[in-house]
């Protein structure tokens, strides 16, 4: 049986019945998690940008926007409300995937499960089908793709979004496969964009051009059912190494969410800057560090940490979320990291430009006999003082991770502070309400409707 055809059978045959309620709940929260990143990143610049370009484009407005208060078709929707969630750099991360499975997949459900009148049981089981997918594939294919120059959100996240949309249209394994191989040709993104806008617009693209995929194998749209498999394929153009059968085996066996888990940010920033992060704000708070007695930091990373925070000196707020630098700096000087940190005046001050020249990051030889990743970010960040003195803290499992997961009142703290951007008190709490309940929700229009408009 070829790859395609045992993906569209694990589709096909999933329902939330036959999935453990340990999954079910940890969905429900990561689920919670990428609506409110979507909800703050909707007043952004690039948001204003994409909404004009649907705007313009037409077409019939039955999805709504998020945080925006206006409507239009599922693809564009899907493709605005991608770009919302992923702008910030705010949102989940699977370790299988090296990206961020929900800023695809939860877009494309909210797309066509609001046309298609599902019920938030119906939305909650699409989310963990095309989260599973999306990992799935990235498990046979990372962390030679990856490493390629690939970003894996855009090019495996595709796939998520092809198979949550077909899961909600009900398409039958037929069609599904074919789904999987439009899918497979319109899979693109490079990771050279990122700190860019370019960046966020890899998930929206994703997201649309996946619902996509499953609307026109709806309609009888044709692709081969070898799209993984061959020297055409999509594992051989884009991967060095590949194992398409672990792709099979792995399928829900144990499900991401469950093992080896997604990661949740407390940062707005890449996710390569969160153990050096933590390190730094734990060296700060517990030796009473203040910049002016450091002479130097030190930050020993893995290769993958080095291979995406390419800005040591950026320019731009966005490019402030790649660099370990202005991060490190920022835990040191302000002693926390928060979205109102990441602008263009910010990272032009001139105190945390000083900061940023004492910090230099290099990969940590032992930590690249690991390999290119090992599933968790580990960062040491080393502080020398002008004084002679040395401090050095290690971090494996920082804040968010699935061995140091937030509390639910920590995640709701923060869905709370995302929805207050956009939303009325009112509105944000109401939204809280719903979302606890989420596989009891009658309708999925209800909570868009709570999320749709700003105020």
């Amino acid at each position: 049986m070829l790859l395609a055809e045992k993906m569209a059978d694990f589709i096909c045959g999933t329902s939330l019945d036959t999935i453990k309620p340990l999954v079910r709940e940890k969905a429900r929260d990561f689920f919670i998690d990428c609506l409110g990143c979507m909800l703050a990143g909707s007043p952004e610049p690039a948001v204003d940008i994409a909404c004009n370009y649907v705007q313009t484009m037409g077409g019939n407005p039955v999805s709504s926007i998020i945080g925006r208060g206006i409507k239009s078709s599922p693809y564009h929707a899907a493709l605005v409300n991608g770009v919302s969630a992923h702008v910030l750099d705010y949102d989940d991360v699977s370790s299988s995937m090296t990206g961020h499975p929900s800023v695809v997949v939860l877009p494309a459900v909210l797309a066509v499960g609001e046309e298609a009148g599902i019920d938030g049981a119906k939305a909650l089981e699409a989310y963990i089908i095309g989260v599973e997918v999306a990992c799935a594939v990235s498990r046979g294919l990372n962390p030679s793709h990856y490493s390629n120059g690939w970003h894996t959100t855009s090019t495996l996240g595709i796939f998520g979004a092809a198979a949550a949309a077909a899961k909600i249209i009900g398409l039958s394994r037929e069609h599904v496969v074919c789904a999987l191989g439009i899918a497979a040709s319109e899979s693109s993104g490079l990771k050279i964009n990122f700190g860019t806008m370019t960046k966020s617009f890899h998930a929206g693209r994703a997201a649309a051009k996946g619902l996509m995929a499953a609307l026109l194998a709806a309609r009888g749209f044709t692709a081969s059912p070898r799209a993984f498999e061959g020297e055409a394929g999509f594992a051989r153009v884009t991967t060095r190494e590949y194992d398409l059968q672990r792709i099979a085996d792995t399928l829900g066996n144990p499900f991401e969410f469950e093992y080896p888990g997604l990661s949740i940010k407390p940062y707005p920033s890449c996710k390569g800057t969160h153990n050096g992060i933590d390190a730094m704000l734990f060296l700060a708070r517990e030796h009473g560090l203040e910049p002016q007695e450091v002479e130097t930091i030190e930050c020993g990373v893995q290769p993958v940490a080095n291979d995406i925070l390419i800005y040591p000196r950026p320019r731009t707020g966005l490019e402030g979320k790649f660099s370990m630098n202005f991060c490190v700096a920022l835990a040191l000087a302000e002693r926390e990291v928060k979205l109102e940190h990441f602008t263009d005046s910010k990272v032009q001050e001139p105190r945390l430009k000083e900061i940023m020249e004492k910090v230099s990051m290099y990969v940590d030889p032992e930590m690249a006999r690991e390999g290119y990743f090992r599933g968790t970010w580990d960062t040491e960040v080393r502080v020398k003082l002008k004084n002679g003195k040395t401090f050095s803290k290690k971090v494996v499992d920082a804040k968010g991770d699935p061995g140091n997961p937030l509390t639910e009142e920590e995640l709701f703290g923060k869905y709370r502070d995302c929805a207050r951007i956009v939303l009325s008190l009112e509105k944000t709490e109401k939204s809280v309400g719903v979302l606890k309940n989420l596989i009891g929700l009658p309708k999925l229009s209800e909570l868009i409707s709570l999320i749709a408009s700003r105020n």
